[in-house]
């Protein structure tokens, strides 16, 4: 009967030795689990801040801008995304008009017809500078006095908030698939360029590991 009690005792101990142990077991794994679920895919972030940090913009912009001066249609197409387009924006009247473009050489201004690259005459230069652009008032502008208007004169590139709720589209008497397009590339536009002695506005966004220019504003202040 002694060893018999024993054996009974060892067999109860080992029992509750192996029900103590398998819960907590799961229990570590379960926790391991959910820490690797709420861990950051750090080769995810790391491969998307290379792409950002090797993003030059005002390299991007100079290349853009010496292809106006040598009226070099081929690269301006370049900069034109074949999904999105790019949409020049002008004020014949008291209203915006709205033009898409896909091959720059069928652009043609609203005035006298004339080609995109007429522009090069006005914006020769632009000389980036990353700070929130000026403001502007009528009242102080006088073009035969070089006075453009705005609060300080140069070629600012910022956000692309101002111009994202600007609604030219809400007045151009477009279709309104046209209207849901313009709406959907918006969210598109990442940087913003003024070049104050005209007014002119150039917006780009970065789409296919490529700087495209989505918008251009060709609109003279206070005409309208």
């Amino acid at each position: 009967m002694s060893r018999l009690f024993i054996l009974t005792i060892l067999s109860f101990i080992l029992c509750q030795c192996t029900s103590k142990d398998q819960p907590t077991d799961t229990i570590t794994t379960e926790q391991h689990t959910d820490s690797l679920a709420n861990t950051p895919d750090t080769t995810t972030i790391k491969t998307e801040n290379i792409a950002t940090d090797s993003t030059n913009f005002t390299a991007a912009f100079n290349h853009f801008l010496a292809a106006v001066q040598a009226s070099d249609a081929e690269t301006i197409n370049d900069f034109i995304h074949p999904d999105y387009g790019l949409w020049i924006i002008e004020q014949p009247g008291a209203v915006p008009k709205m033009s898409l473009v896909e091959n720059i050489n069928n652009f043609k201004r609203e005035f006298q017809g004339r080609s995109f690259f007429t522009i090069k005459d006005e914006v020769k230069t632009c000389n980036l500078q990353q700070e929130t652009w000026p403001t502007f008032d009528c009242a102080d502008m006088n073009y035969d006095a070089g006075q453009s208007g705005y609060s300080k004169d140069g070629c600012f590139v910022s956000g692309p908030e101002k111009f994202q709720k600007s609604g030219y589209w809400n007045y151009a008497d477009l279709p309104l698939a046209q209207v849901k397009r313009i709406q959907t590339t918006l969210p598109r536009v990442q940087k913003s360029v003024l070049h104050t002695a005209t007014s002119f506005e150039f917006h780009f966004g970065y789409i296919d590991n490529r700087w495209n220019l989505l918008f251009a504003k060709l609109i003279y202040p206070c005409s309208a």
